[in-house]
């Protein structure tokens, strides 16, 4: 009685060629919300030391601001 071994090669996935694990570690957004992050700040601390900010400077911080809650909601609602 002879058994017969099979031989199966399996092609080794690596984070760059394994797109469903990239997908689930969620690399862009989380890279993409921490920018949002250092832009807030920064903006947040240009704003503060501005002697007299004018109506124009208020409401790009306000932008700023918006488009967080709006980002932040996006990331937060994706499964």
């Amino acid at each position: 009685m002879s058994e017969e071994i099979k031989v199966v090669e399996v092609e080794r996935r690596s984070w760059y060629n394994n797109p469903e694990g990239f997908d689930k570690w969620r690399i862009f957004p989380r890279i993409l919300i921490t920018l949002y992050g250092v832009m807030f700040y920064k903006t947040c601390d240009w704003f503060m030391t501005l002697p007299d900010p004018t109506n124009s400077q208020s409401a790009f911080v306000s932008v700023i601001v918006g488009a967080g809650a709006a980002w932040f909601g996006l990331y937060l609602g994706k499964k």
